[in-house]
């Protein structure tokens, strides 16, 4: 298939966004944008924010670049506070979390290679708001959108 992309121009604070347990999240680009090649998405993540479970992915790259406030990363043994202007890339096979402890709210971008990986969160705020409570009782139901997002827990390792 010859796919003839597009150039993609937003405005600051344009984009579909989705809400999700508090984060608001906006798609500047994602996979059909880039021919599958990568996404790009915002996040706004509320004070305290705990962010996802430790995990890793077999095949997606992450990088993250801090707008404002601190975003913790703890990657395998080894933690980072960023703070506004700070980057992180995370390879493939790295065990890697991300919170907002701080009593302030933080802005920062995540990069994944490649695209698709922006769908899990389509995928996990439908069924958020179909649970009559979160964490769900049966933890299948996200354990098999991990597996379809290429994302695994530590003891899958």
């Amino acid at each position: 298939m010859n796919t003839k992309l597009q150039p993609q121009l937003l405005h600051p604070n344009a984009g579909p966004t989705l809400t999700l347990m508090g984060v608001e999240l906006c798609f500047k680009a994602v996979s059909a944008d880039t021919a599958g090649a990568w996404a790009l998405l915002e996040y706004n993540a509320p004070p305290h924010f705990k962010g996802p479970a430790l995990h890793w992915h077999k095949v997606t790259h992450e990088a993250f670049y801090v707008l404002s406030g601190v975003v913790t990363f703890s990657l395998g043994e080894r933690v980072f506070r960023g703070e506004a202007g700070s980057f992180v890339h995370i390879p493939a096979g790295v065990l890697h979390t991300f919170s907002n402890p701080d009593h302030a709210p933080a802005r920062f971008l995540t990069f994944v290679f490649p695209g698709g990986f922006e769908e899990y969160f389509k995928e996990l705020a439908a069924l958020a708001q179909s649970e009559p409570t979160w964490p769900p009782q049966d933890m299948g139901k996200v354990l098999a959108l991990y597996d379809k997002y290429d994302t695994f827990l530590p003891e899958a390792r």
